[in-house]
């Protein structure tokens, strides 16, 4: 068995939650806020140029947990991790810029739905009160169907994600930002604008992959390399608690495409493991379709979507 295919398997053997270790800081090899934390607001920023207005926050949570993500991808749905969703009603804050000194456009959660129902998947949706003014963007974001085989004597399996689709891309992977608010008292940056980025490849995909209750989530791999390392990239990041929910983005022809939300950390800290998208396109579709008239009309849609199976296909 050549190196890859050992990697891959013993990166299969378990999981942990984000969100059930320690709460930390995304980690990024070289990390410095000018490069790595939006809110600094500074020329160096690895996606300067880009528009991140669409990624929101939630206030700090009770008893000190981290805030909560949310990513627009309509004028008024918004998709998260279901373990880490925003709560009904809790305060989201969308930053049109990268100025943490300017006023948050905000907006709550109505209702929502976890994708595939109790047992399905780990991908939440979630309806806002209002729609998003025209300086906050959404966000288009994987429709591709990917195939593997399903799990196996207690062990997952892992395969590359799609030929000449988005296997080996450099990803932009979100975090909670290592940058102290409290080191300036003149600062503003708060719980609700705490976010760094840093890069990862794409190492593959896996089918099913079994964590809390799911037994239909569908997770693109990225490993965790260190310099030296063949895949290693610069800023390359490696999640921690507290990162649960943010998206992952790729840049495909100068523009942003959402992949999935942060759900899970590999055993040993081999890789972070994210919930794709493109295997429950047709229900966020549907939800998204539902959503348009009026909030009121989308009840029988969400029942409907609670045990949408999506057919696969491979690429």
């Amino acid at each position: 068995m050549n190196r890859f295919s050992l990697k891959f398997l013993f990166a299969a053997l378990s999981v942990l939650l984000v969100n059930s270790e320690a709460l930390a800081d995304i980690s990024i090899a070289g990390y410095t806020d000018a490069t790595n934390d939006r809110f600094t607001n500074s020329s160096s920023f690895i996606m300067d140029g880009f528009d991140l207005s669409g990624v929101g926050q939630t206030n700090l949570g009770p008893g000190g947990l981290p805030s909560n993500w949310a990513t627009a991808i309509s004028r008024n749905v918004i998709i998260s991790a279901y373990h880490a969703r925003p709560n009904i009603n809790e305060t989201i804050h969308f930053y049109p810029g990268n100025d943490p000194s300017v006023s948050s456009v905000q907006r709550h959660v109505v209702s929502g739905v976890k994708i595939g129902g109790t047992n399905g998947t780990d991908l939440y949706l979630g309806l806002l009160n209002a729609k998003l003014d025209s300086s906050i963007r959404s966000y288009d974001f994987a429709q591709e169907p990917l195939s593997g085989p399903p799990p196996s004597g207690g062990m997952a399996s892992v395969v590359p994600a799609g030929i000449d689709l988005y296997q080996g891309l450099d990803a932009y992977m979100f975090g909670t930002s290592p940058f102290d608010e409290d080191s300036d008292p003149a600062d503003d940056r708060f719980n609700f604008n705490d976010v760094a980025v840093g890069r990862n490849k794409i190492s593959g995909y896996t089918e099913n992959f079994p964590f809390s209750s799911n037994t239909d989530n569908d997770a693109l791999i990225l490993f965790h390399e260190v310099m030296g390392d063949a895949d290693f990239v610069p800023f390359e990041a490696r999640l921690r608690g507290g990162d649960s929910g943010a998206p992952l983005f790729v840049d495909i022809d100068g523009d942003l495409r959402l992949l999935g939300t942060n759900a899970f950390l590999l055993s040993g800290d081999a890789g972070s493991g994210v919930n794709y998208t493109g295997n429950q396109a047709a229900a966020i579709n549907a939800f998204i379709i539902a959503s348009v008239p009026e909030p009121s009309s989308t009840g029988v849609v969400f029942l409907a979507l609670l045990g949408l199976t999506i057919k696969r296909k491979k690429v």
